[in-house]
């Protein structure tokens, strides 16, 4: 049976979304898969040591070590959809660029290390020694923006299109410093060698689910209103020494 497990840091209301695809896969695919929704990026990591994931949906910055370490291949990415991020202060705040802030400076983060990296990047025009800055640890981006607005943390870093899907009224409490624009970078889904004749017809699946009927809704609950599209090997090998260029 294959396996497919998916990343922890998608949004809290797309987490049925996830099982509908999968069902949708079983279904378009006559193949049984089981589900993986590990709950911590801890589990992924336990999971990964207790056995091969026949299937990933990883973010960019993981995928490098699955398929230089761990021989994985690539299947597909979501297309035209870029992994970015925003960081963001409360409304009310007088900060008003990233070069505003100073001194200690009170920063809210989630679990999402990809995110982090890319939102602390950001940050240096602010010079921030690491002495300076307060890290605030929350479970989630929805956190990060309440710890934000209730100016328990001074600036957040927050996943683009989460942020891009809170309700206005959250958004009008919030005013965003800086968005990144990587575009080369994006999750992918990567399948294993061992698996590779029962993933590989899974791959023009994934490319037409956009199309057709059911697959279209699937993929616009799970932000991703273009679908997927098929990942290269050469692709792949770009995506992951831009962000081995990243972390220079």
């Amino acid at each position: 049976m294959l396996s497919l497990m998916v990343v922890p840091d998608y949004l809290p209301d797309q987490f049925s979304t996830w099982y509908l695809l999968n069902t949708y896969l079983q279904k378009q695919s006559d193949q049984n898969i089981s589900l993986l929704m590990p709950p911590s990026f801890d589990e992924v990591t336990a999971l990964q040591e207790k056995e091969k994931v026949s299937m990933l949906f990883v973010n960019p910055f993981s995928a490098g070590n699955y398929v230089r370490e761990q021989g994985y291949l690539p299947l597909v990415k979501p297309k035209n959809k870029s992994d970015e991020i925003v960081i963001v202060t409360a409304a009310d705040s007088d900060i008003n660029a990233i070069e505003d802030l100073n001194g200690n400076v009170e920063l809210a983060l989630s679990h999402n290390e990809d995110a982090n990296f890319i939102g602390l990047r950001l940050l240096e025009p602010a010079n921030l020694s690491d002495d300076e800055m307060v890290i605030k640890r929350k479970d989630n981006f929805l956190m990060v923006a309440s710890s934000v607005i209730r100016h328990q943390a001074q600036v957040g870093i927050v996943q683009a299109d989460v942020y891009d899907s809170f309700n206005s009224v959250t958004k009008n409490q919030l005013k965003v410093l800086l968005k990144s624009r990587i575009n080369e970078v994006s999750h992918v889904m990567l399948y294993h060698p061992d698996a590779a004749a029962q993933a590989e017809p899974l791959r023009e699946i994934l490319c037409k689910m956009a199309d057709n009927p059911d697959g279209a809704g699937i993929v616009k609950a799970l932000n991703l209103p273009e679908g997927f599209a098929e990942l290269s090997v050469e692709d792949m090998e770009f995506m992951i020494d831009v962000v081995d260029t990243m972390r220079m």
